[in-house]
């Protein structure tokens, strides 16, 4: 765990120092609006990612409320809120939780692209950051990481079709040691 605690710090202090490296070449015209960002995930989570948590009744429902600002054409920031409940294998209960997280996005297509990106109907991003984590079934609360791979396709102008696969790392979210909640 510590490995893994290790390589998502390091992970997350790139991200905030990011803009000094790979800072705009050139000087875009973008205004205030098109800089910031609102978004609404529904999508299902399980427990854990061991072959024997891959049971019907591992799954649940997950919503994501994620607001933030792009700082240049390659790394922004966002805010959000992950919850609900998840389920275990342990037990039938729902696990009811809020995660609140802060998080530093990379374009990783734009990094890697040469062509002018402004009408593009697909982004690849990488997400990740950390944040408060409670658990209201056991009513602990701790910090644990968040990360994530984003698929967005451009719908219209204002609307995007997004396939995130993420997961909250952290310690004791649900069985007393290392935990992780995948998501998609």
């Amino acid at each position: 765990m510590r490995s893994i605690s290790s390589i998502i710090t390091i992970t997350f202090l790139f991200f905030f120092n990011s803009p000094i490296l790979f800072g705009q070449l050139k000087k875009e015209n973008r205004n205030f609006k098109d800089t910031w960002f609102i978004g609404v995930d529904l999508g299902i989570q399980m427990s854990g990612i061991k072959s024997e948590d891959f049971i019907s009744t591992n799954y649940s429902s997950l919503i994501r409320i994620t607001g933030g600002k792009w700082l240049n054409s390659n790394f922004g920031i966002q805010i959000g809120y992950q919850g609900r409940h998840f389920n275990t294998i342990a037990d039938n209960d729902k696990h009811f939780y809020n995660f609140y997280f802060l998080e530093g996005i990379l374009d990783i297509k734009n990094i890697f692209s040469f062509k002018n990106s402004k009408n593009r109907f697909y982004d690849l991003l990488f997400h990740a950051g950390a944040g408060f984590f409670h658990n209201k079934y056991y009513d602990n609360s701790s910090i644990h990481y968040i990360i994530g791979l984003a698929n967005n396709f451009t719908i219209s102008k204002k609307i995007k079709l997004k396939f995130d696969i993420g997961a909250i790392v952290g310690w004791d979210i649900y069985q007393g040691d290392d935990d992780i909640l995948p998501s998609l």
